[in-house]
């Protein structure tokens, strides 16, 4: 986990996370806010459907890991970071976790060959019925600089946005690395048997 980490903003009036911190607009504390796992389970395992979506996300990870896949890092946004169960129009819980998986593809692999090796992972559908998790993934490895640019550049314009009104927000960065899943396995557990179950 990069040094330079952050805690999540409490969502504001429009229930949305600020993309920047509103007492100090200009500082690097910004969206995406790169936090810990645990910070991620603490922040928004507040309801049974959210810790599911969690444990679908921990599980979804650790498939991953077997994969290989545990250099770079993850932006979490969707619906899941947002106030939804609170809107004044249509509120409901979150339908999913929107995850784009920034990561190395591991010598002696390709995108093709991970894909055949492990066809569950790549498929959104697929994981999203199982997992909870609708993927979308960045190698930051065998592609060129202006390839990886025009992907980052695309996906924060999307995620810094609002689906329905356009509104600017903001949302969250977590370390692939799994030094930190088992720790956070451990709290979605412990909230879970503490709270219950809740709507």
């Amino acid at each position: 986990m990069n040094d330079n980490t952050a805690h999540i903003l409490n969502w504001d009036d429009s229930g949305v996370i600020p993309p920047v911190d509103p007492e100090d607009p200009t500082s690097p504390t910004r969206s995406p806010y790169r936090v810990s796992l645990i910070d991620v389970i603490k922040r928004f395992g507040d309801t049974d459907r959210r810790r599911s979506l969690l444990s679908g996300l921990l599980n979804f990870r650790a498939e991953l890991h077997k994969a290989g896949l545990s250099q770079g890092f993850q932006w979490i946004d969707g619906s899941f970071v947002e106030d939804v169960e609170n809107r004044k129009e249509c509120p409901h819980p979150p339908k999913d976790i929107d995850v784009v998986t920034f990561f190395y593809i591991p010598d002696g692999q390709t995108q093709k060959s991970l894909d055949r090796e492990f066809p569950v992972l790549f498929d959104s559908f697929t994981t999203e019925e199982q997992y909870g998790v609708h993927v979308y993934y960045v190698p930051l490895n065998q592609i060129d600089r202006e390839t990886l640019i025009d992907h980052s550049t695309y996906w924060y314009s999307v995620w810094s946005h609002t689906r329905g009104d356009m509104q600017w927000k903001g949302y969250v960065q977590v370390d692939l690395d799994n030094s930190q899943d088992t720790d956070a396995r451990a709290e979605l557990d412990r909230m879970t048997t503490e709270r219950g179950v809740q709507p």
